[in-house]
């Protein structure tokens, strides 16, 4: 379905209807024809799904009436952005699952009660090089942030497929590199293969999200390097 901003015509639409595909990039709105994915059956994407099928039914079937109220009033008080950067409140289950399903990605404890703080979890940009020659990503640092002063556990890396010099914009997709708890990266430099081998001149993007021990999920941070 297609997200629609009215103006004195239409003022900016985003996602399908019937066979064009309406987005945006770093040069404007543009329109392609539709593609129909198809089912990829990939190691990573078969366990997400069984994943996010496995909060579900720790949601039906665990969480108290009680602990069900306290996401969903936490969903009702923090929105987040739709494609269109405009924000919109998702239920009490899309965000147990969105906090849980990264908890279990960086090595944390599933929270079951909803969070008492009414925000996303924080962000922060971490110090990363890359190297060519061995395929690895370096996380030298957490970007001068101490996560034990908002209570951040978790840290999920994830690369793009290696792109052409010039590309300077990268929406998705994107493939996980790792998940560690950050006491893990506190102080210490870390080094993890990469999901995707690059070469000197590429461009690769990384995105870098964190989690609170009590499920609150930061904005992810993409940045672009020039592979040397």
């Amino acid at each position: 379905m297609a997200l629609i901003k009215p103006g004195a015509l239409i003022a900016e639409i985003r996602g399908s209807v019937g066979g064009a595909t309406f987005a945006r990039n770093r040069g404007g709105q543009y329109v392609r024809n539709r593609s129909i994915p198809l089912n990829p059956q990939s190691t990573r994407q078969v366990a997400v799904r069984q994943q996010f099928g496995n909060l579900s039914n720790l949601w039906s079937t665990t969480l108290t009436p009680t602990q069900r109220t306290a996401w969903s009033t936490y969903a009702a008080n923090v929105p987040l952005p739709n494609a269109l950067g405009e924000d919109r409140n998702v239920s009490g289950i899309n965000m147990f699952s969105r906090g849980n399903a990264l908890l279990q990605d960086t090595g944390g404890t599933l929270a079951l009660d909803g969070p008492e703080v009414f925000t996303q979890g924080p962000s922060f940009t971490p110090t990363i090089t890359i190297d060519a020659g061995d395929d690895e990503l370096t996380v030298v640092d957490l970007g001068g942030y101490d996560p034990a002063a908002s209570g951040v556990v978790g840290l999920l890396i994830a690369q793009s497929l290696p792109q052409q010099p010039g590309v300077n914009f990268y929406k998705s997709p994107f493939r996980k590199v790792s998940g560690t708890t950050i006491a893990t990266l506190a102080g210490v430099p870390e080094d993890v293969p990469l999901a995707f081998p690059v070469a000197a001149g590429q461009a690769v993007f990384i995105r870098t999200a964190v989690v609170t021990a009590d499920g609150r999920v930061g904005v992810p941070v993409i940045q672009r390097f020039l592979v040397a």
